[in-house]
């Protein structure tokens, strides 16, 4: 499994920053978001605690197999 790159990283934050930056639960996000990528390159399943926000940005900005 490709681990993910500055491109995918970029991408997933800029997203999350332009949808959910001025959102209460901002910094809660980030936080899942970092965890989850850890998570992903180290080949581990994302907690079940994992925000779906957060799962659905993986899910799209993850590097292709």
């Amino acid at each position: 499994m490709p681990m993910f790159q500055k491109e995918n990283i970029d991408a997933l934050f800029g997203e999350l920053k332009r949808d959910y930056d001025d959102k209460d639960e901002s910094e809660q996000l980030h936080r899942d978001a970092h965890l989850a990528i850890a998570y992903h390159d180290a080949n581990r399943p994302l907690p079940e605690a994992t925000d779906t926000v957060v799962l659905d940005l993986i899910e799209r900005h993850k590097p292709a197999d």
